[in-house]
């Protein structure tokens, strides 16, 4: 699978001193966040099951701007979204960010439907070494096409075992109308390079398994 050789090369590739924690935290000059991830089940035929990618701006507290995509992996769903937020709080152990995001659906799986997200993501320093993040992600519809919907984006918890490299477990779920919760729980690996930060999720889905690829990359704002 293609996702097995990307593992083998980040893993064969030397890690070196780069962004230690997921919450992104400046006092400074503004700077640029590039987000990629994808999905690849385990069981034949290893399709993809979604992409992603996400451009955002930080200045000081205040995210702006902040716009990406998702596809379901099929061609027949399609969600562009936009969003302005603000990391409201950081302390020496919790970091708390929200910010609202206007959502729009295309595609044949679509129906066109808009949402209002309100993200919600609050990131812990428990221990020099462990961390933990969770994000809330309920989605409320703007249109008739649109339901309510709530999402657990990530709940993990992380150890640093070596100094570029950490394991842990995690929890994510998806409520929709008329459904029970879909829980995906996982195992994590997060190994931080010069190039970004790569996470590797191990996840029980209910068809059977899939590997998530989460991917960040975070430089100074050029002016």
């Amino acid at each position: 699978m293609r996702s097995r050789f990307l593992i083998l090369f980040l893993f064969l590739g030397g890690v070196s001193t780069s962004f230690a924690d997921e919450a992104v935290t400046q006092s400074g000059p503004p700077i640029s966040i590039f987000i990629a991830r994808t999905a690849e089940q385990f069981q034949a035929p290893h399709v993809f099951t979604y992409h992603m990618l996400e451009y955002e701006e930080m200045h000081g507290k205040w995210i702006i701007p902040d716009i990406g995509a998702f596809d379901d992996g099929h061609g027949n769903f399609h969600e562009f979204f936009a969003g302005i937020g603000a990391q409201y709080y950081t302390g020496k152990k919790v970091a708390l960010t929200e910010e609202p995001y206007f959502a729009q659906d295309t595609g044949a799986a679509g129906h066109r439907a808009r949402y209002l997200w309100l993200w919600t993501q609050a990131d812990f320093q428990f221990a020099p070494k462990l961390t933990g993040v969770v994000v809330l992600l309920p989605c409320l519809p703007l249109n008739h096409s649109a339901n309510l919907e709530y999402d657990i984006d990530r709940a993990k918890v992380e150890y640093a075992f070596w100094k570029h490299v950490t394991l842990g477990a995690g929890y994510s779920g998806t409520k929709f109308p008329g459904s029970d919760w879909s829980n995906t729980p996982y195992m994590v690996t997060k190994v931080t390079t010069h190039e970004g930060i790569f996470e590797f999720w191990a996840q029980k889905t209910d068809g059977g398994g899939q590997l998530q690829v989460r991917y960040m990359l975070i430089r100074p704002k050029h002016r």
